[in-house]
Formats: structure tokens, sequence, C-alpha cells
């Protein structure tokens, strides 16, 4: 019988507790508690959770990657909302006026949908619907219309930036909402459309998207801090069309394309508040797509994949772990 000394070089080690420093793939017996254990560094990895009810793209979303919410978007008709429960989509309650290329923030029990095209037709909007749960009810109109622009905060603390005007092109402003109306804020730097946002009013981040002052897809990282933005790090590969969640100092990048004509990308990065970092990849490239949760629980669903995807992705940020595999 082949022995564990003879594969890893030492036999399996005797402590009264568990070593305070162990390496990736050590294997310790403690003596104390009669358990055999091991230690590993698990990789950051995304993970297959459940379909969506409806396959789409160009939708907006919200909350955790265990309340998650889900709606608008390129689907026929364009006011379906989806809740997800961790494992599975249920119907929520339709938006009062069906949209694509629309933003949102909040939480799954109060959530925002903001901007975006309107359905039927194509006709930019400045609406903005708060959800309760159950039901959303209008709310204060954006001072301008527009759609693929970030989003971030709360129902009652919002912040919407960036975007498209149509034919007046792109715009760089951004708004604040207090739960009934939408007031100018600071002027991001980067002028882009397609960004994505993380974070809070106060401590917003915006990223990635295409910006017509150059011509070029943009991997540009801005902070808000409530009244102006400055620039952060730029993404590792600049890229549109992506999905994002997390906050200022612990984002998370996933998905979109990096130039026109190349394959969908599954690149995933982190951002600590400074930089951002390659971590694991999407089991899905897609493009349009949304996002919701944290850092380190984050959900990816729907967008192009092709055709319209009601994929879904949870993603575990990893990290060191201790497991028992035996006990006396």
């Amino acid at each position: 019988m082949v022995e564990y000394k003879s594969i890893h070089g030492t036999k399996i080690q005797n402590f009264s507790s568990d070593p305070a420093n162990p390496v990736d793939g050590q294997v310790w017996y403690n003596s104390t508690s009669s358990d055999l254990k091991y230690f590993a560094e698990i990789p950051a990895a995304w993970a297959t959770g459940g379909n969506m009810g409806t396959a789409r793209s160009n939708l907006a979303g919200a909350g955790l990657q265990t309340a998650a919410l889900a709606f608008g978007g390129k689907v026929a008709p364009e006011d379906q909302t989806e809740e997800y429960d961790g494992s599975s989509w249920t119907g929520g309650g339709n938006l009062t006026t069906g949209r694509r290329m629309l933003t949102g923030c909040g939480t799954q029990t109060a959530g925002l949908a903001v901007g975006g095209y309107k359905a039927p037709g194509v006709t930019l909007s400045a609406d903005t619907e708060e959800y309760d749960g159950s039901a959303w009810t209008a709310g204060g109109d954006l001072g301008t219309a527009r759609y693929i622009l970030g989003g971030a905060g709360t129902q009652t603390a919002g912040l919407a930036f960036g975007g498209g005007r149509a034919a007046a092109g792109a715009y760089d402003g951004s708004e604040e909402y207090d739960g009934s109306s939408w007031a100018a804020g600071g002027t991001m730097n980067t002028l882009r459309y397609r960004v994505v946002g993380a974070g809070t009013q106060t401590a917003g981040l915006g990223f990635s998207g295409y910006s017509p002052t150059t011509n070029n897809i943009t991997g540009a990282t801005e902070e808000y801090n409530g009244t102006s933005w400055t620039n952060g790090g730029s993404l590792g590969t600049a890229r549109q069309k992506v999905g994002g969640c997390g906050t200022q100092t612990a984002a998370l990048c996933f998905g979109g394309i990096a130039a026109p004509g190349t394959p969908y990308t599954t690149a995933t990065e982190s951002y600590d508040g400074s930089s951002w970092t390659a971590t694991g990849s999407l089991n899905v490239g897609r493009i349009q797509l949304a996002g919701a949760g944290t850092q380190a629980a984050g959900l990816a669903f729907a967008g192009t994949a092709p055709p319209y995807s009601a994929s879904t992705e949870e993603f575990s940020l990893g990290g060191p772990a201790t497991f028992t595999v035996g006990t006396d």
C-alpha cells in the first residue's frame, strides 16, 4: 500500500492544535479534537446557478447573490422582473414602463430602475421606478434622459452617471437621487457610454465603456466621493458591455468584449480600491449582461452569448480554508 510519506516526502504530523501558518496542501492530525485535517488555497471561481425564466440582454440588476433582482432588457415584453433566491428565479412585478439598456441599484425589496430605451418603439427614457419587493411605482424623472448608463447606491440614495443621449452623443454628467427627485452631481473625467457602476452614492465606482472622444473602448475607472470624480486604476483589459458589482474598494468586472469582431470574453477582474487584478473566469463568455452582489459573492446573469442567454453564474472569491477529512 502506498503511504502518504512516499508521495509527499513527509509523514502526517501530529499537533495538539491546528498550526498557525499551514501551507497549501498540508495535512495534519489534531490530537486534541481527534481530527485529520488539511489546508488548501481555494481559487476564485464561477459556478453555475439556476437559469432565468426568460433569456434576455441589455437588462439591469440589483441586490445580492442570494436575493437578486433582474428587470427590463431586450425581451418581449420589456417590462419583465425576476427575483433570485440563491438557487432559482421566480417572476416579480412588471415594470410600469418596459425598457432596455437601463441601469439599476438597490436591493431585491427596495430596487431602483433608471433610464434606458422605452418599449414599444425606441424612445429615450428619463423614467425612474421604485420596487418594493412585489410592485414597481413611478419615482422622479432623471434630469437628462439617457440609456446605457451606470448606476450605484440605494433606492433612497441612488447615483446615475454617464450614458448616451442618442443624437446628442455621450453624457459625462452624474445625478443623485434622494428617494423622490434627482439633482446634478459631479462631471466624469472620461466621456463615455456603456459604463458600469458599483458602490454607493458617496463612494461610487464607474468603469469600462466606450469613449467617443477617442473612438475607443476604455478601461478607465473613476471613483466618486459624493461631489466629484477622480481617476482610479484602469482595467487590465479595456472592454465594454460588461457586468459588474461590489463596492468602491471591492468590485468585480466580468464579461464584455475587448474589441469589435473578437470573441465575447469570460475574463473577470477584481478591484481593491486602487488596481484591478485578474481572477476566476466566467463559464460562459457574454456581453450586455447584468450583475449583483459583492466581490466575494457576485452574481452574473443573462446577456448575449449568443443567442440571448438565461444563464446565471455565482462567484466565490476563494481563499485559504481548513477542512476536516476524518474523525476518530
